[in-house]
């Protein structure tokens, strides 16, 4: 066996050895051994004791055991010895751990020591240091040989002594709406489950827990089949008010037993369910990521929305303090102690009265509607459909498969998630290029005949007749196709990223900011295309990125945020967060400043006219949007689009833009998968939303047929 180097070490455990590690703590009370410089001798216990260390760090038991005294191996067979190690391992919450020898000598022919520093990094009770001696006898075969003992780990175990974690917890913080209104909070749920011995009829039990879990029979019976007859076998969760529905029939079923538990509540059901998500056990991928964070196999986490997102501030942090103790639980040491971590209740910058109004409006259509606060990017409501019940996810697994199988995919949470061509809604950026990067005036001319050719075939433009002679302003204000493949060719001709690049400053391919899982799309360009596809970015791409067709995906968010861009002149992230506040409601909310953003890099001249052809954009006679928003009193900036999908499936129809045009407030974007021209679907809904919102009395709309048909 090679003698490791002098060098001081620190290894990372190999997955699935964690609980090989023994975490040990203080200091021995022997003198300190002499520093030794390791010679040729063979016989140097030096080398046993690092090749034990290496052992130890490894996971190796047995190797670990091999080096023990005949003795020792006898007193602590195999399997006691690995289980001694795993079970302080695990009661330490131990997740690494390095060793070192730092000095080793012969005290007479037979007998020698080495002492090591040890470094240990547990879940809740901190990093840990401690200096242990390993006691060396030369056996018959002119070996050296471990006499172990947990001494060797910790000074004060002893032969008979104890480790004990005390954790310290905190509780999950509440969340609220930006009003005060309750969203999530402390609740419980009821397991129900069955005490095998008490079981006189087994068909009544099975069938009655089949019924409320949503389980077989067959199942049901087959999980306390065996077991123990004192035990409780837990079956499966009811939510708190169905146990109390049920209570009789339980109560009368010989061998069903109940146990409350502390589970989370979720008032608002469905509504906003996207944004709040919901909390479940910890997973194995995500307690590899979190286990630094005090986070045991057992421990509830947020599994989607401001759950997951805000986990750090909603849980807060554990603590523990680690202590020795004696046969007869006294305290012998304190190891460690860390105080935990207060958990914050959260005041999300949702309105949750806004948020029913949208998802009131957005109806059954499978689709996004978000608003966003201009002066802070703080979203204001994001609704979604399919939506499902949070509640029912922390007690019905069942329905959890059900929703992930669901092909409308109602877990998607579909304006930070959903990623999708987002058609003419792209020309905002396109025209804020070409005006920027190629120093194209508003005037810039162009002739529409319905079709464009440049590219060696033809390119059409939605209205079958052509827009006639037309510039780069009425350009956007009509969505001429023709306007906007033209200016994508200038804008190729300055540099063949040049269209990306104003892109990429408004945001497109980026994560928005806003505390949930997001999808950040992709805004191709050469780099992109060359690694993907193993080919060269030619005109044509720049052509069909200018009008927001071709390889790029966007999200809703990302497009809400190019109108908040414009509205603001800054490009803000998104947050969900507007205050944070004592779990205990002891104190009051602190409100969250608002983040530093970057200035859109478009002069102030060449905005104005983006904003101005915005608002064109919903003036009659012209504009794409005006048979929505023509009459509407509050004066509306925005752009429809029409993004074409599949072959043989309707277009997506977005709308999204800001108000007031002359004093932005909001910011809001609305999208129907499929929901064919923009115009026609999703500048109504975004109008009828508007409406509400501004309390603007109901009148039948106008559309024009050329509307109709229009982006």
């Amino acid at each position: 066996m090679n003698p490791l180097t002098r060098r001081d070490f620190l290894r990372l455990l190999p997955a699935g050895t964690a609980a090989a590690l023994l975490v040990g703590c203080g200091r021995a009370e022997e003198s300190a051994l002499p520093t030794v410089v390791p010679t040729p001798d063979a016989l140097s216990p030096e080398y046993t004791a690092r090749d034990f260390l290496s052992a130890w760090q490894q996971g190796n038991y047995d190797a670990m055991h091999a080096f023990l005294t005949e003795e020792a191996q006898t007193r602590y067979p195999i399997d006691d010895f690995v289980g001694y190690y795993q079970m302080l391992s695990r009661e330490a919450t131990l997740y690494e751990m390095a060793a070192t020898v730092v000095g080793a000598a012969r005290l007479d022919a037979t007998t020698a020591a080495a002492d090591f520093d040890v470094s240990y990094k547990t879940r809740l009770a901190g990093d840990i240091t401690a200096r242990p001696r390993i006691p060396m006898y030369l056996n018959e075969a002119k070996q050296w040989r471990i006499a172990w003992s947990p001494a060797m780990i910790l000074p004060s175990l002893g032969a008979d002594n104890r480790l004990r974690m005390f954790p310290r917890t905190s509780t999950r913080g509440v969340i609220y709406d930006r009003k005060g209104q309750v969203i999530a909070t402390q609740g419980a749920v009821v397991t129900l489950g069955v005490v095998p011995g008490e079981v006189a009829d087994a068909a009544a039990v099975n069938g009655l827990l089949s019924e409320l879990l949503g389980r077989s029979a067959e199942e049901i019976g087959a999980e306390y089949a065996g077991q123990p007859e004192t035990w409780f076998i837990p079956i499966g969760d009811i939510s708190f008010e169905a146990s109390q529905a049920n209570y009789e029939r339980l109560q009368g079923t010989a061998g069903i037993a109940l146990r409350e538990r502390a589970s989370r509540a979720y008032p608002k059901g469905a509504t906003g369910a996207h944004l709040v998500g919901y909390i479940g056990t910890v997973s194995a991928e995500e307690l590899s990521a979190l286990g630094e964070r005090g986070y045991q196999e057992s421990d509830i986490v947020g599994k989607m929305g401001i759950e997951k997102g805000a986990e750090a501030l909603l849980a807060g942090k554990k603590g523990g303090r680690l202590a020795v103790l004696s046969p007869e639980g006294a305290e012998v040491e304190t190891v460690a102690d860390v105080a935990a971590v207060q958990s914050r209740s959260l005041y999300m910058s949702i309105d949750f009265d806004l948020q029913l109004m949208c998802e009131e409006v957005l109806g059954e259509r499978k689709g996004s509607i978000a608003i966003a606060d201009v002066a802070t990017g703080q979203l204001l409501a994001m609704a979604t459909w399919p939506r499902f019940d949070p509640n029912r996810v922390l007690t019905d697994n069942a329905y959890l498969v059900e929703l992930a199988n669901d092909a409308n995919q109602p877990l998607l949470n579909r304006p930070a998630q959903g990623a999708y061509p987002s058609g003419s809604l792209f020309k905002i950026v396109t025209m804020s290029a070409g005006l920027e990067k190629a120093g194209l005036p508003r005037t810039d001319p162009h002739l529409c005949t319905g079709v464009w050719t440049e590219l060696g075939f033809p390119m059409a433009c939605w209205k079958e007749s052509g827009h006639g002679n037309i510039d780069l302003f009425h350009g956007l204000e009509q969505s001429c196709n023709v306007v906007f493949f033209e200016t994508g060719q200038s804008l190729y001709g300055v540099g063949e990223t040049a269209l990306q690049e104003m892109a990429a400053t408004y945001g497109i391919g980026q994560l928005t900011g806003v505390q949930m899982d997001e999808n950040p799309g992709l805004l191709p360009d050469p780099a992109w295309k060359a690694a993907a596809l193993d080919d060269v970015w030619v005109l044509g791409d720049t052509v069909n990125l200018s009008i927001g067709q071709g390889f790029l995906q966007t999200t809703p968010l990302q497009m809400l945020r190019v109108s908040l861009a414009v509205a603001s002149g800054w490009v803000r992230p998104l947050s969900l967060i507007s205050s944070l506040g004592d779990p205990l409601g002891a104190s009051e909310p602190e409100p969250q400043p608002t983040p530093d953003a970057p200035p859109l890099a478009v002069s102030a001249e060449r905005l104005a006219t983006v904003r101005e052809a915005m608002r064109a954009v919903a003036v009659p006679p012209m504009g794409t949007a005006s048979g929505s928003f023509g009459d509407f009193p509050i004066p509306i900036a925005g752009k429809t689009g029409t993004a074409e999908t599949v072959p043989g499936q309707d277009s997506h129809a977005w709308f999204s833009g800001y108000a007031p045009y002359d004093q932005p407030q909001i910011a809001f974007v609305g999208m129907v998968e499929y929901g064919g021209e923009g115009s026609g679907t999703a500048a109504p809904m975004m109008r009828e939303l508007l409406r509400r919102f501004y309390n603007v009395a109901a009148t039948e709309a106008s559309t024009t047929e050329e509307e109709a048909q229009s982006e």
